[in-house]
């Protein structure tokens, strides 16, 4: 009886992938459609198709998908062109989920060539001749509408709906970037991929993605984008990407991170004040002062760099008192003074540029009570 029913579910699952190809392959039929109503339904019904065992890994379901929605988003932009009202965001669901399911497809379009016994035939080198179905329909739609895509992130942006508009940037520069793209000279112009790669770190910042921000962002600039404050952004995306490594207690992690950042750009300020902080935490001002000066000598403008360092010092004459417990003022004076007068300007010149900060002329404030109290004029 056991040998029977597990029989039974064996027909079963092979009747219901056979059923699933076939619904694909009539569900490709009413693809070719230009009737928005008939798309919608192919995008409705090839959905169980997705997760089913065969369907899934035949390149027909995912280009079936991917025809019939970029079918509709073209049948709602002709509509739209002639000035009826039209979803922005259903047109922008639309190109965004073909553009996914193209994607799918485009791994799974590569066959086996096979001779009349059924054997691979070769291509000189000894390698599999492959051949491929829909590729070149893939590729020539993905291309088509790369304008449309990147206004598709634009609606998303406007929208505030910030994971659809960085993947649709994102998709925009994977497009405009392939082998396809530079093969037929569609690769746009820097200024405008770099603005492209600029909104998508941009997106990705507001969902707390801060390592995919980071590299957006690193490309953008690469292209030579400048605008936005987009060091800025930059910046405080790797900040943020090195606390949670530093959270997790992950020093070295975090420490390689920062340094190929470093390499990438070794006139910023803020990545050595981040290398002093994150240095600092695991071995001591000691070690982290060296890195705290660099990034004043790089950035005399960055104000939390000149307070890193002048309150090191203040740590490091702190530590002195501290290990001196007995110690008199008069002994303490000849070991403090040459510290607070190092620490004293960069203090100042914290406060100076950024005066709503108080933390520096706290800090300055103790060491001048500090002087009056020792005598120190």
């Amino acid at each position: 009886m056991k040998k029977m029913i597990l029989f039974a579910a064996a027909i079963m699952m092979a009747f219901g992938a056979s059923a699933q190809m076939s619904l694909v392959k009539d569900l490709a039929k009413k693809a070719a459609s230009g009737n928005p109503m008939d798309l919608a339904e192919v995008l409705e019904k090839i959905e169980p198709a997705f997760t089913n065992p065969e369907s899934a890994n035949d390149v027909l379901t995912w280009f079936t998908a991917g025809k019939a929605a970029f079918g509709l988003y073209d049948e709602l932009y002709k509509v739209k062109l002639l000035g009826q009202p039209v979803d922005d965001n259903m047109m922008s669901q639309a190109l965004a989920a073909a553009y996914e399911y193209y994607q799918t497809a485009l791994p799974l379009d590569s066959v086996v060539e096979v001779d009349k016994n059924g054997a691979p035939k070769l291509n000189k080198d000894g390698s599999k001749k492959i051949k491929t179905k829909y590729s070149k329909d893939i590729i020539g739609a993905l291309t088509s509408h790369m304008g449309d895509i990147a206004n598709a992130g634009n609606i998303f942006l406007q929208a505030s709906d910030w994971e659809n508009a960085a993947a649709a940037f994102g998709n925009y520069a994977d497009i405009a970037t392939s082998a396809f793209a530079i093969a037929n000279n569609l690769v746009p112009a820097d200024s405008t991929l770099s603005q492209v790669r600029f909104f998508q770190g941009y997106s990705q910042y507001q969902t707390q993605n801060f390592a995919g921000a980071y590299d957006s962002f690193t490309k953008a600039r690469k292209l030579g984008y400048t605008e936005n404050n987009i060091v800025d952004f930059q910046t405080s995306a790797l900040a943020n990407l090195v606390q949670g490594m530093l959270n997790d207690n992950e020093y070295d992690k975090a420490n390689n991170f920062i340094d190929n950042a470093l390499k990438a750009d070794p006139m910023n300020g803020t990545l050595h004040d981040i290398k002093g902080f994150t240095v600092e935490l695991q071995n001591g001002v000691d070690a982290a002062l060296p890195f705290y000066r660099k990034a004043v000598e790089v950035d005399p403008t960055y104000a939390n760099a000149f307070f890193d360092v002048g309150r090191c010092l203040y740590l490091q004459a702190q530590k002195i008192i501290d290990d001196n417990p007995n110690a008199t003022n008069k002994e303490l004076v000849p070991k403090l003074k040459p510290i607070y007068d190092e620490a004293i300007p960069y203090l100042k010149k914290a406060s100076e540029l950024n005066p709503d900060d108080t933390k520096a002329k706290n800090v300055l404030d103790d060491i001048l009570y500090k002087f009056e109290v020792m005598g120190v004029k």
